[in-house]
This record gives C-alpha cells, structure tokens and sequence, in this order.
C-alpha cells in the first residue's frame, strides 16, 4: 500500500469537498461514462429513526459501479496524485476508444465524493493483455491532500472489467436531496442530451432507469446563437439545446454549459421557477471544454456566448408561455367560460387579464382534467381573487384546484418574478381611492344625501379605513375613544395604563370635570434625535353641522386637556376640526397673518386647524392627479359610488 499526495494545498482541496449532493453524484456518474461505460448503477442506503412525532430517514452510504475500462494499477499513482492534469486532457475531448464525448478533463471530480461523505473507496479492474487486475484506492475527508493506492496481483480466472466507488456517509450529514422522490428526474436532467446521444447507455439510480425521452415535451430544439465570430473564434458557432420538460417534471428553469456533443459541465444559472414552463437550456461548445482556463471564469472571458444563450432561452420560455396562454384562453372562450372581454380599455382591467391568463396556464392540468360548467366556475373564482381578495387566491389554488404544495410554491415564485401582481394591486388601490373620493363629495356636497349622512355610525367607519385621506405617513391608532383611552395610545407601558389612571384619579377630563372622546387618533414617527411621535387627532362634523365658534372651542379644549397632561411624554400634536361648511364668524381664525388658510393655533406642543371637506378631498385628489392620468381612469360618479356601495354598503345613505 502506498501513500499518494496531492500536490496541492488542503485549504484548495477543500473547495471541491463543497459541492451539492445532486452535482457530486452526477460527477460520479460521470466519471463511470468517461471510462466508456455502458451501464452505471447508483444504490443509495438509507436507515431510519424515530424522532418526536415523526420518523427520520438519512443515507448512510452510496454506491456508483460501472462497466467501464476501469483504472489501469500502473497509472493510479500518477493519476490520482495530481490535480488540473488528467489523463484525459490528452484524448482531444473523447474517450480513451474514441466512443463517445469526454465530461471531465480536470482530475477534480474525485474530490467532489467528498461532497457527500467522509470515506471514499474505489475498487477497480482493468484489463491488460489477456489478464485482469483490480486496484484499491482510499481517502478520508481528514486526509484529503492525498489518496492510498493498493495493487491487488492478477486475477485468476475470467472477469469484467469496472470500477466501483463506495460513499461511506457520516450520520448527520445533510444529504435530503438524494431522498426525494424526484431524484432520479434531477439526475436525468442533467445528463439529457448526452444520454439523448448514446441511447446505448443505461444509468440507473436505486434500479430506476434514468431516460429522459418520457419527460420531455416534443423534440429538443437547436437554436444557433447570433454572437460575433470573434467571440467564438477557433471554434463552431454556438448552439443553444433547449429541453421542454413536461408538466410533472419539477425543475427550475436553467442553463448548462456542454460540449459540442452535449456533454453537460456545468450548471450555471437557476432562474427563477416558473411556475407555467420547465425548460432547461444546454449551452453547446466546444470551446467549453478545452478553454484551458476554469469554468467559472470561461463565463466571463466569454460572456457574449453566455448573454445570448439566456436571451434564446428567456425568448423560448416567453414564446411558450404565449403559446400555453391561448391554448387555454381559446378553451374558455369556446366554453364561454373567459371571464373578461376580447376588447379592453381599463388598463387595470388589462393588467389584471395578464396576471389571470398567468395563474390559468398555471392550473392548466387541474383545469384540463375537470367538466366546462366546473374550469367556468373556477374561471370565475380566480378573477374575483385577484380583483377583491388577492389573499383568498392561495385557497382557491389549494382548495378548489388542488394544487400541490410545490405547485402553489412555484406560482408564487413566478408572481415575485412578475410586476403584474404589484401593478394589479396598485392600480385596484388607486381606483378604490379615486372612488372614494367621488363618493364622499357626493355624500357630502349633494343636499338630500349629507342630510342623511350619520357621523359616528357612517362617516367616521368610513374615514377609519381611509387614513390616507390626510396623508400617507399618518396610521390609525385609535377610533371612537375617551381622552384617557387616548392617553393609554401614547403613554409607556411602564407608566401608565387605564385602570391605574382611574384609580390614581389621573383620568384626562375637560375642564368642568367631564370625560371628552375624539373621532380618530392617526400617528406616525418622525426620524429624528429622540424619535419623537407626531399624533394627529381628528375631529370630525357630520354634513349638516356648519363649522363655528362652538365647535373650534371643543377642539381647543381637547388639545389643552391632552397635550398638558404629563402622561403623553415627548410628542408634538396636530388637531384638525373637519366639516363640509364654516361660519363666517371663524373668518378672523382661519385667515391670520403669516399663516396658511385655515391654520388656527401653533403653540409649543401642537397645532391647531380647521379644514372643509372640499379642501381636504380637494388635497387628497392632488395626490392621485398623476396616477389617475398613467391609468386614464375616467369612471362616472355613478359607477364610482357604486363601486363603494358594494365595498361599504352599510357606511352609505341608501339615497346616496
């Protein structure tokens, strides 16, 4: 036996012992088809333990053996003490026969076993002359500068050649992606063309046969990439190998590098899971393989070459989808299951389209498997998610279409990928605001209808959930509460609560001794050396009540009452008294010197002003002039009342 080091630093070696399972097993595999194999088996032994509530299954060894023309004992020594110089850079990117396209070239690959365990061993039997020998070569992830090569002598007898590799995996190690049942379909995805080329060789993972022809939609497709001839000179023109993957076929969309002959080298990109087409893309060149410099950074010497093969890829995917999209839209239309339109104006309306074609081509199986009266009301249900209640989507995935964990996990992939949901979602929020601003105008302004405009059981509900409606840093704190309840908002835990106000006769009251309440307590944090908290307290006249000396006076003593109490700590205060019309004997306060309209009181610790509901939907309008313009947004009154009717019925004069 002897001991063979490696000529490099541990610290360098370690790197290729940092692999993922599913790339250390495919190097393995790999490693049995350059050594001309005809057949590789990988076995896989799991055990098993009961946790808590549940049972743990983990590997604890793993087995490649091959066929192949195994490892010649006179060259072990050499072979498996260096590094970046394999035996195989000499054979011009084919086998040692000439059989087939090389994958490897570097001499790496061995250490990638250490990716999955920490004792490795290969035992192997080549030929030579008309005699078999076997050798035995062994490392540990402890000592992985260097490897023990044992020669056994000739053997007697006939035999095969091969070699077999012997994974011993410590308890512990993560290695759950080689228990998954789709496994065997990861492999296949990597090996594809190449076994697509030599439909001779057979690799089989716990007995499975890996063939990818089952799992492939149609025919693979060659797309040669437009790139300049300097970028790709000495070599062929590019060729980018697309594979569509069925329906079933779980895996991200991605790019592999491969030799001309479609020898895959490596994985380069994962892009982000579509949830509508799997297709995988095999980067094909020559120049791959004998770069003479790491792959890594081929890609970028080379990046031309890169840039367009993801180009073709995304432009594949894209023509797929378009593709997948009117199959299924052409189905609900003949059904007359489609739930929007053939000619569409509302750019909202259009964009809320594309996200439902998208989620549709999403749940295309569940969809193609049910009756026309179940895909209409289905059809149905997922545009009334993404219009009112993009959160009931999920269920509706889960529950009526029976999607998979997975499945729903890939949409979601997809819809963080798309600007479509935000799009959506911000143009729904826009055309809510824009409604309501119509319909409070209307309520208010129109004679009949403020006449029957209750205040604490219609406009204040209906103003609690539209904050914004005074600006957008503002977030509601309190509704409909005492002063001391007000007081609990703002103070520290630690100083006070309500019982112990009562009961320390701490309670905020008006002057004459009586308890106050306010409409809307909004608050919000302005950044600055203490964090201090700006509080805006609102207080709010139903249509009918004309704004005057009675109704300012309440407010001023609200302010007084709360800001002087020494529970509300550091904070600066804003009042505003709201309402649809102000007596002419507020003139002198609203319009004071060196103060804008309507500003009444500033003093230390608040301010004080007095605004009608024209000037504040008037401001809020403002806001939304520019969004409404991007959405050429043009609803009638009408339709904008009845928009909020249908949100908030109860909240509205049925005259309204």
């Amino acid at each position: 036996m002897a001991w063979v080091p490696i000529q490099a630093g541990q610290d360098h070696l370690q790197q290729y012992a940092k692999k993922s399972p599913i790339e250390a097993l495919a190097e393995l595999i790999w490693n049995g088809l350059d050594a001309e194999a005809t057949t590789v088996d990988v076995d896989i032994e799991v055990q098993s333990m009961v946790g808590p509530g549940r049972e743990l299954s983990y590997v604890t060894r793993i087995t490649v053996t091959d066929n192949g023309h195994g490892i010649d004992p006179d060259k072990a020594q050499e072979q498996f003490s260096s590094l970046g110089d394999s035996w195989k850079k000499n054979l011009n990117g084919r086998t040692l026969n000439n059989e087939r396209a090389l994958h490897g070239s570097r001499g790496r690959g061995r250490f990638f076993a250490y990716s999955l365990g920490d004792r490795v061993r290969w035992s192997s039997i080549s030929k030579f002359g008309g005699s078999f020998r076997r050798v035995e070569i062994s490392g540990g992830a402890d000592r992985i500068n260097g490897f023990q090569v044992e020669e056994i002598a000739k053997l007697s007898g006939p035999s095969t050649t091969g070699t077999a590799v012997v994974v011993d995996v410590p308890q512990g190690r993560p290695l759950s992606a080689l228990l998954k049942d789709d496994l065997d379909v990861q492999l296949t995805a990597r090996l594809a063309i190449h076994l697509l080329g030599n439909p001779d060789l057979i690799v089989r993972v716990n007995g499975v046969q890996l063939d990818p022809r089952p799992l492939i939609e149609g025919s693979p497709i060659d797309v040669p990439l437009p790139v300049n001839a300097e970028d790709y000179s000495g070599y062929e023109q590019p060729v980018m190998t697309i594979v569509d993957w069925i329906d079933s076929v779980r895996i991200p969309t991605g790019v592999v590098l491969c030799t001309a002959d479609g020898v895959s080298l490596l994985e380069i990109e994962k892009g982000g899971v579509s949830g509508n087409v799997r297709s995988t893309g095999y980067l094909r060149w020559s120049g791959w393989a004998t770069t003479g410099s790491d792959l890594l950074l081929a890609q970028l010497e080379r990046a031309p070459i890169i840039d367009a093969g993801r180009q073709a890829l995304g432009e594949h995917i894209a023509a797929r989808t378009g593709s997948l999209i009117s199959t299924i839209v052409a189905t609900l239309k003949a059904e007359e299951s489609y739930p929007y339109p053939d000619e569409i104006t509302d750019p909202v309306q259009e964009t809320e389209r594309q996200l439902f074609d998208l989620v549709a081509v999403t749940a295309r199986a569940p969809l193609r498997n049910s009756t026309p009266q179940s895909r209409k009301m289905t059809a149905r249900l997922l545009q009334l998610a993404l219009q009112e209640r993009p959160e009931s989507l999920d269920l509706i995935l889960a529950d009526v279409l029976s999607l998979s964990d997975v499945e729903r996990e890939e949409l979601a992939g997809l819809l963080t990928y798309t600007s479509l949901t935000r799009i959506v979602s911000a143009a729904a929020e826009v055309t809510r605001r824009l409604d309501l601003l119509a319909t409070l105008r209307h309520v208010i302004y129109t004679r009949t209808v403020a006449a029957a405009m209750r205040e604490v059981d219609q406009l204040h509900p209906l103003v609690k959930n539209n904050v914004w409606l005074f600006g957008e840093p503002w977030r509601l704190s309190a509704s409909e509460v005492g002063l001391t309840n007000v007081l609990r908002e703002v103070a520290r835990d630690d100083l006070a609560i309500e019982a112990d106000l009562v009961r320390q006769g701490k309670q905020v009251l008006l002057p004459e001794g009586k308890r106050g309440r306010v409409d809307l307590l909004l608050q919000r944090t302005l950044i600055g050396p203490n964090d201090q908290q700006s509080r805006l307290v609102v207080e709010l006249k139903r249509p009918s009540v004309k704004l005057g000396d009675q109704e300012l006076t309440q407010v001023k003593r609200y302010a007084r009452a709360l800001t002087e109490h020494p529970g509300v700590g550091q904070s600066q205060w804003s009042f505003w008294l709201v309402g649809a019309d102000i007596k002419d004997e507020l003139t002198g306060d609203l319009t004071q010197k060196d103060r804008e309209w309507g500003h009444v009181l500033s003093v230390e610790k608040y301010d004080l002003r007095v605004a009608t509901w024209g000037n504040l939907l008037d401001q809020a309008a403002r806001r939304l002039q520019f969004y409404k313009e991007q959405l050429t947004y043009n609803a009638s009154q009408d339709e904008s009342i009845e928009r909020v009717r249908q949100l908030h019925e109860e909240l509205l004069p049925s005259s309204a």
